[in-house]
């Protein structure tokens, strides 16, 4: 799907992409910016944080569909029928990973933070308002992605599963 594709889905009605798959979105365009600055930046080391950066970018994309997908099957596990007994598991289980994916995406979002603050530091001074900009775009996936792990905490069930949670 193309930006502008995505775009025009996110503004409408549909469930789905939502606010899961644009803060995963985000973070991958700050880790964008975080190859730029690295593309930019003259000297070995500046090639490792465009490795990682790239890395990050496409796990990132990845969780904006994952997010999709685990947001649909949440829908699809409440319009199970209630007579087949599995539906409150299936439920669970769906929001379960509805939150995984989120956590997913705030943890990396740290990381593109991280590699951003770094690349202000050490990157290519001409390139460091891309750089700040990255912080910028991390630190809004990872509020984002939070407001969405939040959400399906309050739903779900198993105070245990969620006291193992790594938040």
């Amino acid at each position: 799907m193309n930006l502008s594709s995505f775009i025009d889905d996110l503004a409408s009605s549909k469930p789905t992409p939502g606010g899961g798959a644009a803060a995963a979105v985000v973070g991958a365009m700050g880790a964008a910016l975080v190859s730029m600055v690295a593309g930019l930046t003259p000297g070995d080391q500046s090639y490792q944080y465009s490795v990682n950066s790239k890395q990050l970018r496409k796990r990132l994309l990845e969780l904006a569909q994952e997010d999709c997908g685990a947001f649909e099957a949440v829908m699809a596990a409440y319009k199970l029928p209630k007579e087949l007994g599995v539906r409150s598991q299936e439920i669970e289980k769906a929001l379960k990973h509805a939150t995984e994916v989120p956590l997913e995406t705030m943890k990396l979002a740290k990381e593109v933070e991280r590699l951003a603050l770094e690349m202000v530091e050490k990157g290519n001074p001409n390139a460091i308002s891309d750089a700040k900009s990255a912080i910028y775009l991390a630190q809004a996936a990872q509020k984002s992605a939070r407001e969405n792990v939040e959400i399906n905490l309050k739903s779900i069930k198993d105070e245990e599963w969620k006291k193992g949670l790594d938040q």
